[in-house]
């Protein structure tokens, strides 16, 4: 028993550090998020034409006395429109976290601030380029808080990295 407990200790000097197991799990949680948020960005821009199509369609809606549908289409309207800008931040963005998450698994510290940056810039330009209104304004919220929680729990393993 003894003898197991010293081959333990005795580590090659030149031997890579070990990447934790909860950094392991973040990293692969990313891996999947920023596949998934890739292929809906890319989902997305080839539905906006649809979208577009249907708020032409939609005209004014029958019955409309307080002009309830005609404040919603140009709400919605404005959502398509900035719907391009948002897209390609997302997908641009989506590459960034994957990028930083691929350095954090080799323990890079760069990694961290590059991932850092992929998940800022979509939550605030939620903000500037969201459909306006209180739902998009709740959405950025809501991301930006997401966003913070994953930012925390790769900075605890800070100390892991180089």
């Amino acid at each position: 028993m003894e003898s197991n407990i010293l081959m333990e200790s005795q580590q090659p000097a030149n031997a890579a550090p070990k990447r934790p197991q909860f950094l392991t799990v973040l990293c692969i949680l990313t891996f999947i998020g920023s596949g998934l948020a890739f292929i809906g960005a890319i989902w997305g821009y080839f539905s906006i034409k649809a979208s577009a199509t249907l708020m032409e369609n939609m005209g004014t809606a029958e019955g409309d006395t307080y002009g309830m549908m005609s404040g919603m289409q140009e709400t919605m309207m404005k959502a398509v429109e900035n719907a391009v800008p948002n897209l390609i931040i997302g997908l641009v963005c989506s590459l960034l976290c994957l990028y930083g998450a691929l350095q954090m698994w080799k323990l890079k510290r760069l990694g961290f601030f590059v991932y850092c940056i992929g998940e800022i810039t979509p939550a605030i330009a939620g903000f500037f380029l969201g459909g306006g209104g209180l739902i998009g304004s709740a959405g950025a919220i809501v991301g930006l808080l997401i966003a913070i929680v994953w930012i925390v729990l790769y900075a605890v393993n800070l100390k892991h990295m180089h």
